[in-house]
């Protein structure tokens, strides 16, 4: 069931972005037909290729796997059909700061 979940979600963190899955292969650094395999469900994320996606989109791993439902989406403007994969790594070291500031302030609001 979550790995079915985990398909869903990455289709849909990448729909949502307005990526094509030749571009977010290309910032993963693996051949396109992986990022078709992966949403299909007939190939599994390593731990690399979820930290990577996690940070692009700025979610949780456990959203992404389909441990829990939390995710409040970041957004940013992409220049229309000319995203490269230095424009995603730039976004998700972006994102991987905004989700230590956010796991910082909880850690004081507990």
């Amino acid at each position: 069931m979550e790995e079915s979940i985990q398909c869903n979600r990455l289709k849909e963190l990448r729909k949502n972005s307005k990526l094509t899955q030749d571009q977010m292969a290309q910032y993963l650094g693996v051949d396109q037909s992986l990022v078709t395999k992966l949403e299909n469900g007939t190939r599994v994320l390593n731990v690399s290729l979820i930290e990577k996606i996690c940070s692009l989109f700025c979610c949780t791993e456990n959203y992404l796997l389909g441990i829990d439902d939390e995710f409040t989406p970041m957004t940013f403007a992409f220049r229309a059909n000319c995203i490269q994969a230095e424009d995603l790594e730039s976004i998700a070291a972006v994102n991987r700061i905004a989700r230590n500031i956010k796991y910082m302030n909880n850690l004081l609001e507990n």
